[in-house]
């Protein structure tokens, strides 16, 4: 058996490795479905929602669901729609600021987007659900956030974690790799290599070419 200490250092490795655990567990109560029926005509620099998604719901959060629509507030304070980038290929990350693979994978995500552009219409969604101390997140956190990585991408407030309870997120970051058509192909409790989310968007690009919009 090992030492006391031994397995210390091992429960600390794994959460670096796996991912975070929240701060604040998930209460009991109802899953909460988090579903706007439509999101017609939006009044932010974001996409449009295209005609082929106007009135998409959506059907749940795990691998093979189709991810429910949720309207958020993104950084400049403006509702922004999932169904606003449907015709794209997504990336959908549900992180904290105290979480070290949620800043590490922010710290790199300008440039991962880049490549990812360079492959099909694409984008990269983050949700913020936490603060620095494990509190629910706030609009500053959210515009903090963006400065500090310089993000151009949608980073959106989870209004007091609602979509992170909906979705029963366990550990931080969260990873949904999503089709054009808003399925979810993976669901990751972890930050995935850069490697593995460019060789999804490869397939998806390939897979659903005919749901993805024109590039711009």
């Amino acid at each position: 058996m090992l030492p006391r200490a031994s397995l210390v250092l091992l429960s600390l490795l794994l959460v670096v490795l796996a991912g975070c655990s929240p701060r604040n567990p998930i209460g009991g109560g109802e899953e909460e479905q988090l579903v706007e029926a439509t999101c017609g005509a939006t009044a932010n620099s974001w996409p449009e929602v295209s005609s082929n998604h106007i009135g998409y719901e959506g059907n749940g959060a795990s691998s093979g669901d189709f991810l429910w629509n949720f309207q958020l507030a993104d950084q400049f304070g403006d509702t922004t729609c999932l169904s606003q980038f449907l015709g794209n290929v997504l990336i959908i990350d549900v992180s904290t600021r105290w979480c070290g693979p949620c800043n590490e994978a922010a710290e790199e995500s300008p440039e991962l987007w880049a490549q990812m552009q360079e492959i099909g219409p694409s984008w990269i969604l983050t949700l913020m659900a936490q603060d620095a101390v494990g509190l629910p997140a706030t609009s500053q956190d959210v515009v903090d956030w963006v400065d500090q990585y310089e993000l151009e991408y949608p980073v959106l407030l989870d209004h007091n974690e609602q979509t992170r309870e909906a979705w029963e997120v366990l550990s931080f970051p969260l990873f949904l790799f999503v089709a054009p058509t808003g399925e979810i192909v993976e669901r990751i409790e972890q930050r995935p290599d850069d490697s593995d989310v460019l060789g999804f968007v490869q397939q998806a690009v390939e897979q659903w070419s005919g749901d993805l919009r024109p590039s711009e």
